[in-house]
């Protein structure tokens, strides 16, 4: 059997095909190697796979937030095969994973918009080279993310930019400076934590301040990342992730300022997956059960 994943900080999503290929979902925290060890993410993928026959999986691929370098693959890749003895374990980036189910096998900029953000330049077989590196993470980058919302809310309330009838309504929230330090600065998983405003800033989402915020947001990571693309006018730019799916009307908004025309936008990637890798194991099974000719 064959098994796919999509992780990223906040929670990680599982997708194989069963007895009589019908489809099963798994859902656990999410596996960040950036944050969490092999030994944890042995733990949360064997609780989330409880009652699973874990040894029926041949292939397992498992794209990742944190997952660019030979480091962070080898943290989950070790903390996999602890769940899934039996089966070939592949680890890539979830950028790959957006790209797949973005482009599909044509050529486009493929983003992800979520807890995190990242983009890449997919030439409809693989990642072009970065421009100019892959995401720095929710201190130094995400622009675009949950992450960089909350930021963003979260300053405006404390410096007291936001309209009042918002502020009362964080102040109901216990929103105060020793709380969200504590979670920001005390605890793991801040861009977590940060990234959890994006349900009142889509709740409160028709109002002035908010609409200003969201394409603020949208505005920085246009700014940072898709025009630095020779060809961001001319090939589709595709979006992955829950924030790109919540706020894709401010997100289309902002990419008529650049003249962007936008591709797809899906909330999980999940779906794309496994048809595809599928697919890719079975040509290469044919390809190995194919006699070789005599020279």
């Amino acid at each position: 059997m064959i098994l796919v994943a999509d992780s990223g900080s906040t929670k990680c999503d599982w997708l194989y095909a069963g007895p009589g290929d019908k489809l099963r979902r798994v859902e656990s925290p999410g596996l960040n190697p950036t944050f969490h060890s092999s030994n944890y993410i042995t733990v949360k993928t064997a609780k989330a796979f409880k009652g699973v026959d874990t040894n029926a999986f041949t292939h397992v691929f498992f794209y990742g937030a944190g997952c660019s370098n030979d480091k962070n693959k080898e943290i989950v890749t070790e903390g996999l095969s602890k769940v899934f003895g039996h089966a070939e374990i592949k680890v890539s980036h979830d950028i790959e994973a957006s790209a797949i189910a973005a482009c599909g096998i044509k050529e486009g900029i493929a983003c992800i918009l979520g807890t995190g953000s990242n983009v890449c330049y997919w030439n409809g077989k693989k990642i072009m080279a970065q421009i100019p590196v892959f995401g720095l993470g929710y201190i130094l980058g995400d622009e675009g993310s949950g992450a960089s919302m909350g930021k963003l809310l979260l300053k405006s309330f404390f410096y007291n930019e936001m309209p009042i009838n918002l502020s009362l309504q964080m102040k109901s929230m216990g929103i105060s400076k020793p709380v969200v330090e504590e979670n920001v600065y005390g605890k793991p998983g801040a861009n977590v934590y940060l990234a959890s405003f994006t349900r009142f800033i889509y709740e409160h989402r028709e109002h002035k301040f908010i609409q200003a915020l969201i394409k603020k947001t949208f505005r920085d990571f246009f700014e940072t990342h898709i025009v630095h693309y020779k060809r961001h006018k001319e090939v589709p730019v595709g979006f992955v992730g829950s924030v790109a799916f919540l706020f894709q009307d401010e997100l289309k908004q902002v990419a008529r300022e650049f003249r962007v025309r936008v591709g797809n936008i899906i909330k999980q990637p999940i779906d794309s997956l496994l048809p595809h890798h599928t697919r890719l194991v079975r040509l290469q099974t044919t390809k190995q059960a194919k006699p070789s000719s005599a020279g």
